[in-house]
């Protein structure tokens, strides 16, 4: 087969979007979610994307998503999505696209290929354990496993939750555009090491915002919860200062947004990339269960 790109654009993202669809992928987002985690990723590169169509029905048949970040002092070429349409697949196309993909990402600087985990804007931690083929052709590639990662699932409509303004002498409320640069600040500074005031950076472009704050007597942010800026019912990353842990502005916080995702009809919540104690936490204040499991998949770039 001739093996003629295209970049993702405007123009062709829907259709891309349906070759996704009818694989029935199990873990497929919202169109406008995949716009947001694609065209609109501010490291969006259309020279890191490979669209494939089949000259016959005119049809994408195949397509590779990749994007790089800096991460302190390497550059990670990130594989946001790939799939070949099941009707072409064992006919190495998605072997000789992804080597065209390492290609591109090596004459770009990366230092390696990571699946998934493209924070702060990212679907999933790793390779989704239910895409077994897609594991088995990373693996086949060379590309190395590492630990483990899970997220958790909230079956949303076996929950009665009423949420408080006022709890424990501390105030709970949406985030509004007065306090956005403030929890930025605030959340930087929580965690200076990680992406998470990005991540809920990204909920402020939501209408209304989907970050919830907690502020004491002084009307201080002192923690804050986001949901379902990654896709509808994604929660986190969430945080109280250490200081006030204990005290319940945590549990009261995530109360709202899972009450807001119950206003928008969401019936499952998954709290993402959850480790540690965590785990045990949410499985007793929420039921949570661990569901998916993830794998990351590397591949390092000589």
């Amino acid at each position: 087969m001739n093996m003629s790109y295209k970049s993702l654009n405007a123009e062709n993202i829907e259709d891309v979007y349906a070759l996704f669809k009818r694989n029935q992928i199990v873990s497929l987002i919202p169109s406008h979610y995949f716009k947001k985690g694609t065209l609109e990723d501010k490291d969006f590169d259309p020279d890191l994307t490979l669209i494939l169509r089949s000259k016959e029905k005119n049809l994408i048949i195949a397509a590779f998503i990749a994007i790089i970040r800096l991460n302190a002092v390497k550059r990670i070429c990130y594989l946001k999505a790939c799939l070949v349409d099941k009707k072409f697949q064992r006919q190495c196309i998605g072997t000789r696209m992804l080597n065209e993909l390492i290609k591109r990402a090596h004459s770009k600087g990366a230092n390696r290929i990571s699946y998934g985990d493209s924070v702060p804007n990212y679907w999933q931690p790793g390779v989704d354990l239910r895409h077994t083929s897609l594991y088995f052709f990373l693996k086949k590639n060379r590309f190395r496993t590492s630990k483990m990662r899970q997220n958790l699932t909230v079956n949303l409509e076996d929950l009665s939750l009423i949420p408080k303004l006022e709890n424990g002498g501390y105030h709970f409320e949406r985030v509004k555009q007065e306090d956005f640069q403030k929890l930025f600040k605030f959340v930087e500074e929580f965690l200076p090491e990680r992406t998470w005031a990005k991540e809920v950076e990204l909920s402020y472009k939501l209408n209304p915002p989907t970050t919830f704050i907690a502020k004491d007597k002084q009307n201080k942010i002192i923690g804050w919860a986001t949901h379902s800026q990654l896709f509808p019912g994604s929660f986190g990353p969430t945080g109280v200062l250490k200081n006030l842990r204990g005290k319940g502005i945590g549990a009261e916080l995530l109360k709202w947004c899972l009450w807001d995702m119950q206003q928008n009809h969401i019936k499952k919540a998954t709290i993402m990339w959850v480790v540690g104690d965590t785990i045990k936490y949410y499985s007793k204040v929420i039921d949570a269960y661990i569901f998916p499991v993830f794998i990351p998949m590397n591949y390092k770039l000589s």
